[in-house]
Parts: structure tokens; C-alpha cells; sequence
């Protein structure tokens, strides 16, 4: 394919998606202030709102023009129990990755997410909240943990721009040592090649989600204190990068035409 093609192909791709993510939060916008500001908030309310965040992540995470995406639970977590789902960070595409997973949760995010003009509004009719140093938060949090929510953390804070793994920040571990949660680890791989930190231009890629080993509170051995863990979390997630590049180094490999 020529290079003339393939950009206007993919500027199509870009233009068709931003597009429709434009119309799906036009959508939850209109469906939240219905469902939530002019029926009432109520646990009920709430419950049906994520699960319209969770089908419409699904469906966009399947549906990425040029993409192919694959998701992997090979220990068949389900969620039901809650905890702190930790993930890397490569792309704005994350946060569909992590919505696709169950209805019962809440996700933290930066401050400007949460004023963002276009989802901003949508964020707040989750119950997503801006990470802060307040004990509110931490309130907040607990409170929606009763109610059978588990909380998402991308612990390195910001996304990555080669795909790397970044420098892991405590705030994750320590707020899942202070409630009292186990930790499900969260990789995600493609999303940084599909739409880079500093562009705005979909690729074609393949998009991979799996859900590792809960680590379980109860557990000692395998459970330290949040220092420790975050180290021993961290080593986990650069180990699994490591073994998925060199993977997608072989089967590029594969794909290469003989030569002579």
C-alpha cells in the first residue's frame, strides 16, 4: 500500500472514530441526566449506568477500525469480589479497556479527565474521582467498595510514550493495603502503537487485555506491605512486557517473506 493511501486511509479510520466516540458521549450524556438527575440517584440508577459504560466500552474495544483486539482472563477472575485493579498505561483507549471488565467499578483519574468537557460529565455520573490527597476520597471510595465496587489505579500515572514500563507510584498499593482489598493486575499491550501518547492518528495494531492473578490480602507470602508491592508489581508488569515484545518479535519474524 502506498503511503499517500494509507495515511488518508487511516486519517478515514481517525475521523470515523473520533466520531462515533463524539456520538457515544453525546449518548451517555443524555442517558445519565435522564436515568440520574431526572429519575433520581439511587444505587439501582447507578448500577444501570455502568452497565451502559461497560457494553459501549466492549463494543468500541471490538470495533477500532484497522485494529484486532483479544482479551485474556485465563485464572477467570470475576470480579465479584472487590479489589484494586491496577493497570499500565499506554493510550486514552485504556480507560475503555478497564470499563469492558465488570460494571462494579470506579476508576481514578487525573483532574483534567474529570473536567473534560466532551466525557467530563459522563466521568462524574460514574462516581470516577479526580486522585486527590483528601480524606473524602478515601471516604468515597470505601463507601462505593461496600456497595460492591472495586477501584482502578494506573499506578504509573501518566502514559507511557515508547510503551514501556514507566516508574510505578505507591498511591495504588498503599490505598489497597489501608481498605483492606486484594489486587488484580491488569496488562495491556498495543494500545500505545494503535494511538501513540502524542498523536491524535489511529494506527493499525493488534490490541491485547489480560487479567492476571489476583493477589489476594489474606495472603501474607504473597501480599506485603505497599512498599514491597509495588516493587514486586512493577517487576511482574516489566517481566510481562518483556515476554509480549519478545513474542510479537518472533511472529513479525514469521510473517517475513523468505528472501533469495
Amino acid at each position: 500500500m502506498s503511503r499517500p493511501i494509507y495515511i488518508l486511509r487511516q486519517t478515514a479510520y481517525t475521523v470515523f472514530s473520533f466520531s462515533y466516540f463524539l456520538l457515544a458521549a453525546f449518548e451517555l450524556t443524555v442517558y445519565g441526566f435522564v436515568l440520574l438527575t431526572l429519575g433520581g440517584v439511587s444505587d439501582e440508577h447507578k448500577l444501570r449506568y455502568h452497565r451502559r459504560l461497560q457494553r459501549r466500552a466492549r463494543y468500541i474495544m471490538n470495533h477500532i477500525p484497522g485494529t484486532t483486539f483479544s482479551f485474556s482472563n485465563p485464572h477467570g477472575e470475576t470480579f465479584e469480589k472487590p479489589a484494586v485493579i491496577v493497570c499500565n498505561h499506554q493510550s486514552h483507549i485504556d480507560l475503555m479497556a478497564v470499563m469492558m471488565l465488570t460494571p462494579h467499578l470506579i476508576i481514578l483519574t487525573k483532574g483534567w479527565v474529570w473536567r473534560n468537557p466532551f466525557y467530563g460529565i459522563i466521568i462524574r455520573y460514574a462516581d470516577y474521582f479526580p486522585v486527590t490527597e483528601t480524606e473524602q476520597m478515601t471516604r468515597s471510595i470505601e463507601e462505593k467498595v461496600r456497595k460492591g465496587y472495586s477501584v482502578v489505579v494506573f499506578p504509573e500515572g501518566t502514559r507511557s510514550e515508547d510503551t514501556r514500563i514507566l516508574r510505578f507510584h505507591r498511591g495504588a498499593f498503599y490505598l489497597a493495603e489501608q481498605t483492606g482489598l486484594d489486587i488484580v493486575p491488569v496488562f495491556i499491550d498495543g494500545f500505545g502503537k494503535v494511538l501513540p501518547k502524542k498523536s491524535f492518528h489511529l494506527h493499525p495494531g493488534h490490541l491485547t487485555v489480560e487479567v492476571m492473578p489476583r493477589v489476594k490480602r489474606d495472603d501474607p507470602a504473597g501480599c506485603p506491605g505497599y512498599r514491597d508491592m509495588t516493587k514486586q508489581l512493577r517487576r511482574l508488569y516489566v517481566a510481562k512486557k518483556a515476554e509480549s515484545d519478545s513474542l510479537q518479535s518472533e511472529q513479525a519474524e514469521q510473517q517475513e517473506p523468505p528472501r533469495g
